[in-house]
């Protein structure tokens, strides 16, 4: 996986306005390349083996090329959302 994903990652996540930070072990970011999946837990931003998560997670899934578009204000999320490049599932309580 492409380090500079890793790097964005980690802003990111320390921007969060998430009333219990303990909610962030149970949300994951899955992105795909053209040779892997990658699914990494926003507590730690370790790689997770966990192929089935519990009804109280969340999942956000795109692929490596979207996450591109996106943190180079080429597309706007919204967009993506409604070209289904962008997935979620799960507990969406979690973001709040």
């Amino acid at each position: 996986m492409n380090s500079e994903i890793l790097e964005h990652l980690k802003s990111v996540v320390n921007s969060f306005n998430v009333k219990d930070k303990n909610n962030l072990s149970k949300i994951y970011f899955q992105i795909t390349g053209s040779d892997y999946i990658a699914k990494i837990n926003l507590e730690n931003l370790k790689y997770s083996e966990d192929s089935e998560n519990s009804n109280d997670s969340l999942i956000i899934m795109m692929d490596e090329a979207t996450f591109f578009e996106l943190k180079n204000n080429i597309k706007h999320p919204e967009d993506l959302m409604f070209d289904e490049k962008i997935k979620v599932k799960g507990n969406l309580e979690l973001l709040k």
